[in-house]
């Protein structure tokens, strides 16, 4: 069974979790868990980065906030499709963690 490329998909993808399980043996769930918590990290980092700005009347509305959203969530996920190091940190971190019984 081939593996489904989680870096092309939709940001809001609620179906994306169970894709992680089927068809995959641990390493590439491993790998594909650390792409979408990289994804997730610069989600937040972008949404503290535009509560940290101060908006104007002019633009500011609910709509604008919450096309906004959606635009950093799924450039996001562009963002860590195209990889950043953080996700390839984790890998190897849980990996050698995993490979010598560590919990910690």
């Amino acid at each position: 069974m081939d593996a489904v490329d989680t870096r092309a998909s939709f940001a809001l993808d609620i179906q994306g979790l169970n894709s992680l399980k089927k068809g995959r043996d641990q390493g590439e769930q491993l790998q594909a868990a650390a792409e979408q918590f990289e994804a997730l990290f610069l989600h937040q980092v972008m949404k503290s980065m535009r509560d940290a700005v101060p908006r104007s009347g002019l633009v500011d509305s609910s709509a604008t906030r919450f096309y906004e959203s959606m635009y950093d969530q799924q450039l996001s996920t562009h963002l860590a499709g195209r990889g950043l190091g953080l996700a390839e940190q984790l890998v190897s971190q849980l990996s050698q963690s995993a490979s010598t019984g560590k919990t910690e």
